[in-house]
């Protein structure tokens, strides 16, 4: 199988950017791990990430 990679451009704003990068950092990952990780969970099953995403976006507390 071929395993070459594709490059994304992926716009945040500067903040969200430091944000993230920053807080990735502390967890020892990198970005290009997390966008890898979020696809991966996204095609596994759509509906349960969009929906584990909005529970997080709306503070549920457990994520659920």
């Amino acid at each position: 199988m071929d395993e070459k990679t594709k490059q994304v451009q992926v716009r945040l704003t500067p903040k969200l950017h430091s944000q993230l990068k920053g807080t990735l950092a502390l967890n020892n990952k990198k970005l290009v791990d997390f966008f890898n990780e979020a696809a991966r969970a996204y095609l596994k099953d759509s509906t349960k990430y969009s929906n584990a995403i909005e529970s997080i976006l709306r503070g549920d507390s457990n994520g659920n």
